[in-house]
């Protein structure tokens, strides 16, 4: 700009002041609240702000430093700017970024970047814990809410963390027992690895069509099929060419260590090709009722003279929605299903691929209607659910419960007609086969098989010509019952009395 195209400026911006005219107001900054519906008192509560040092701008709210709740006015802070931010809801006494996850303290966080910007977002996260149930909400300057994510009431997740295999190992309680915290997989090894998972994919192909968003835009088609040890070779090409390796190798071992961490992905084409073959068996897709090919795990996949990618990634129901039964083994991340299920937030890395789990913060200077992002603190109990709830079923198939069979045995059989009864069974469910057999030493006297569809059925055996032999030559002798019973779905039993066999 001239000195002269300046002065001019200078001076009808002079005028526009001396004549009242009011001035465009400068983009208005997001406010940020608080709805404390714990059922603590909101001196008990704390709240933390913490960001980047070079992206934090937040009135009133030092970086990083814990404050109760009730000292805030309003429960109401304004966010100008917040770069990779936090802000932590504590229970008791205040937590920064550097809390230890076998802290005392209850606690746990949100996640947003305000710069501002269109693409700026909030979401709650569950990748290395759970420990309060929380709601985010945007509304506009008119008070009409825009977008929501949110979860469970705490205790509802608590509980479905106990059902689950590692669960129960990976619950944090305080000293009167009450759960503090369940940790995910990143942070503790209580869940069991899903190397059954892996090498159960034994032979099959799978096929890859991936898009690495990076400066060129790149997409490629890689496929390979694995060994019985869970390695496998992946082969193909990008677009621009050259971009990945033609031959991707992996460990089986490797690959099974890395399912809950999503380690090994570094930013890059290679890296978002693994990152889809993990997040394939964290949500349960490979192997199940989708098929084997990338991308019919996404609902609107993309062909071109690109190339072929899942432009929102794997985003068709996944978890027990994507298997068609149970399998002896688990087949997905359990700790992230229960988050799917009960939660809109990050159960793993790949959480955003399978469901919501974002609120935009287009706010007005930039375009957007979003001017207040509210955190709802929820009570432990209550019912509460997510926007878009899951099936967690995909854990290994209960073993049907085992029949139990009682025996009680009579001192004596008495024939009548052909027929005798040695005594009489009770069963948790239908008794099943069973099958008789009464010896006079090593002589058979008497034997039956048949099916029983009742819990009680009697004893029965046939006499033999050998035993109405007996019987007519002696009227009563000493006899030897073997018994054996096999309930469907369980172990046959069986067990042996002696007793008298009467004419």
């Amino acid at each position: 700009m001239s000195v002269r195209t300046a002065a001019r400026a200078v001076t009808a911006f002079l005028a526009l002041l001396a004549f009242g005219i009011a001035l465009p107001a400068a983009a208005p900054a997001l406010t940020f609240k608080v709805d404390n519906q714990s059922g603590r008192a909101a001196n008990s509560v704390f709240v933390t702000v913490a960001g980047s040092a070079a992206g934090y701008d937040v009135p009133g709210m030092a970086n990083d430093v814990p404050v109760p709740l009730s000292s805030i006015p309003a429960q109401t802070v304004t966010i100008n700017k917040l770069v990779s931010g936090r802000i932590y809801i504590s229970y008791g006494a205040g937590v920064g970024v550097s809390v230890p996850f076998n802290s005392p303290t209850r606690f746990d966080w949100a996640e947003l970047t305000v710069t501002p910007s269109s693409s700026d977002v909030a979401n709650l996260t569950a990748v290395d814990q759970f420990g309060i149930g929380m709601r985010l909400q945007t509304f506009n300057s008119g008070g009409s809410q825009l977008g929501e994510v949110g979860s469970a009431n705490s205790d509802t997740v608590f509980d479905a963390m106990q059902d689950i295999p590692g669960g129960p190992a990976a619950t944090l309680k305080d000293s009167g027992g009450n759960i503090l915290r369940v940790l995910s997989p990143n942070q503790t090894q209580a869940y069991p690895e899903l190397d059954q998972y892996v090498k159960s994919m034994s032979g099959k192909k799978v096929s890859l069509d991936t898009a690495f968003y990076g400066t060129p835009f790149t997409t490629s088609s890689y496929s390979g099929t694995f060994q019985s040890d869970g390695s496998i070779v992946l082969t193909g090409s990008s677009n621009p060419p050259g971009v990945a390796p033609s031959s991707i190798s992996i460990a089986g071992s490797q690959l099974i260590g890395d399912i809950y961490s999503g380690g090994n992905t570094p930013n890059n084409l290679s890296g978002a090709i693994y990152r889809d073959l993990l997040a394939g068996f964290s949500t349960g897709l490979w192997g199940g009722k989708y098929g084997n090919s990338a991308l019919s795990f996404c609902t609107d996949p993309i062909t071109n003279s690109q190339g072929s990618w899942c432009p929102q990634g794997f985003n068709k129901p996944a978890f027990g929605d994507a298997r068609s039964s149970l399998s002896s083994f688990p087949t997905c991340e359990q700790y992230a299903a229960v988050i799917n299920k009960y939660s809109d937030s990050y159960g793993n890395p790949y959480s955003d691929a399978s469901k919501k789990v974002t609120v935009g913060l287009d706010q007005p200077g930039t375009g957007g209607n979003v001017s207040t992002l509210q955190l709802t603190i929820l009570p432990d109990q209550g019912s509460a659910q997510p926007v878009e709830s899951g099936n967690s079923n995909c854990g290994a198939a209960s073993s049907p419960p085992k029949t139990t069979v009682k025996f009680s045995f009579y001192k004596k059989a008495v024939l009548k007609g052909n027929s005798a009864k040695a005594g009489k069974l009770k069963c948790s469910k239908a008794c099943g086969t069973i099958k008789v057999i009464a010896k006079k030493g090593k002589q058979k006297v008497a034997q039956s098989k048949y099916k029983a569809t009742g819990k009680t059925p009697y004893l029965k055996m046939k006499a033999n010509s050998k035993g109405k032999k007996l019987l007519r030559k002696k009227h009563h002798f000493k006899i030897k019952v073997s018994v054996w019973v096999h309930p469907a779905g369980s172990s046959q039993v069986s067990k042996s009395h002696s007793m008298k066999f009467k004419k």
